[in-house]
Order: C-alpha cells, then sequence, then structure tokens
C-alpha cells in the first residue's frame, strides 16, 4: 500500500505536424526527421 504511486504510467504520443505520423513529445521525429518545424537529420525518404 506504501507504494501505489509507484506505477509507471503509460507513454504519451502526438502527431507528427509534417508527415502525420505518431512520435513523443519534444522528439525528432523517426519517420521524417523533422523537429519544430526544420529538418535535423535526415529521414528514411532521404536514404
Amino acid at each position: 500500500m506504501r507504494r501505489a504511486h509507484d506505477a509507471l504510467g503509460g507513454a504519451a504520443y502526438e502527431e507528427c505536424a509534417n508527415c502525420g505520423e505518431l512520435k513523443r513529445p519534444h522528439h525528432v521525429c523517426e519517420s521524417c526527421g523533422q523537429y519544430n518545424d526544420r529538418e535535423v537529420t535526415a529521414g528514411e525518404e532521404a536514404a
């Protein structure tokens, strides 16, 4: 009963504004490589 508040919650996801894929908030999109409306890395499409 003492540790009832220690359970882990589910991970949060949001939709990428550029490609529409689900991504973690405040992380680079793994699909397109965009973060905060600019390209940070080359996505899978460029490879």
